[in-house]
């Protein structure tokens, strides 16, 4: 009696109905699909760890965030791998979607900080000393986009060397 083993039965394994079949999308879609859900992800970690815990000025949670966006930048990087696995995109396009990536999740991200500290400015006090003085919603939003992309350009760096392409 046969097995159903992908590993050990290598004439399945390279069957073309067991690969990855690409939808199609374009970039801009991946980019826009994968940075939206991470935004989503970054404002949820907002809410459950410093919004409802009131833990604002416990500034080692932003690490968090860090993953978040690493999850959202490989899950679209991935995407445009033809067979999802390392070793399979070319470097600057792969860059360039972890980084589009990053700048819709962190852009949607700032925008939300920015309404929620103007919402709530008792929040400011919270977390002045972290951005200066005389912190204000836009000073917030902006130096979470800068933190973001700053972290973002690692974190995309660090991605790409696993998907890029082998030199011949």
């Amino acid at each position: 009696m046969a097995t159903f083993d992908l590993f050990r039965n290598k004439s399945l394994s390279e069957n073309k109905q067991f690969h990855r079949q690409n939808s199609g999308d374009t970039i801009h879609k991946i980019c826009l699909k994968n940075g939206i859900l991470t935004s989503i992800l970054l404002i949820t970690s907002f809410l459950a760890l410093c919004g409802i815990t009131n833990r604002l000025e416990i500034h080692e949670l932003s690490v968090i965030n860090m993953f978040l966006l690493a999850f959202g930048s490989y899950f679209a990087i991935q995407n445009i791998s033809p067979n999802g696995k390392g070793g399979s995109v070319d470097y600057f396009e792969g860059f360039k979607v972890g980084m589009y990536t990053s700048l819709v999740s962190v852009g949607i991200h700032a925008l939300f900080l920015l309404i929620y500290t103007s919402l709530y400015p008792s929040v400011l006090t919270g977390i002045g000393h972290y951005f200066g003085v005389g912190s204000n919603p836009i000073t917030v939003a902006g130096a979470t986009i800068f933190e973001g992309l700053a972290g973002a350009f690692i974190i995309t760096f660090c991605l790409m060397q696993y998907f890029k392409k082998d030199e011949p």
